[in-house]
């Protein structure tokens, strides 16, 4: 059985797959101060939720773009399973070639967000992925991560603005019903909901522009995506599991 591992800043999402389907999938939040100790138990007792023992898993495979965790959570697998984890690197052969100015700075999670989308599509594509922040990373055929652009995440966002405006509270991750918001609540709503969107949107658009094609697929992932991707039409698929089965992809193919 395999086990996939995609540690991120906010969450860590778990997925157990078996003969190609995904059976079990847990998402915790992300704590640099856990031992590995600490982490063993957390995962034993979500383990044991779904009747598994460590000693189940055969394929261990880590994406991490929080390094003081990375070795953490290594090591509890190291530890009690009959496998080491394979930990995502620019050594780790995954059928992408990443052509940016700096393949080495390009974070785990979105090498397995490129695989997993090229391997949808087996054409030129953009990965919107809707996390701590908000990435979109354009595959080239045949297989080539080229680059694409960082923003700071929908919540962040958010997260900042409260904390800088005493006078504002926090407000829901939905757009308010008319662009031109009535009162408070729908103009933070329109401006950091829909607004993001319309950045997203935007970018699409010009990375489309730059690759000359307007038959580029588009697809979301993340923790937001399936909130947002509800208020626009700029996505082919919608995929919350997509880095997993990009980890899932590169695993196979070692």
């Amino acid at each position: 059985m395999l086990l996939a591992l995609d540690i991120g800043n906010s969450n860590i999402v778990i997925g157990t797959s078996e003969n190609g389907r995904w059976k079990h999938q847990w998402r915790i939040q992300t704590d640099t101060d856990k031992t590995a100790d600490e982490y063993a138990v957390l995962f034993h007792n979500l383990f044991s939720e779904a009747d598994l023992t460590y000693r189940e898993f055969n394929r261990i495979i880590i994406c991490s773009v929080v390094p003081q965790l990375t070795q953490t959570i290594s090591e509890v697998f190291d530890k009690r399973s009959p496998t080491a984890p394979l930990v995502l690197n620019g050594k780790v052969k995954t059928g992408i070639e990443v052509k940016t100015a700096s393949p080495q700075s390009v974070g785990a999670d979105l090498i397995a967000d490129a695989v997993g989308a090229y391997e949808v599509f087996k054409d030129n594509c953009i990965v919107v992925d809707f996390g701590t922040a908000t990435t979109l990373m354009v595959v080239r055929n045949p297989g080539e991560l080229i680059g694409g652009s960082i923003c700071a995440g929908l919540k962040v966002t958010i997260d900042a603005l409260v904390g800088k405006a005493a006078q504002l509270s926090q407000i829901p991750l939905e757009p308010s019903p008319d662009v031109i918001g009535k009162n408070t609540m729908e103009a933070m709503q329109s401006g950091l909901v829909l607004g993001h969107l319309c950045m997203v949107e935007g970018l699409i658009t010009r990375m489309k522009g730059q690759l000359e094609s307007d038959s580029v697929k588009v697809i979301a992932t993340g923790g937001l995506a399936e909130k947002v991707s509800v208020h626009t039409n700029y996505f082919d698929v919608v995929d919350p599991m997509l880095t997993l089965d990009g980890l899932r992809v590169i695993m196979d193919r070692q």
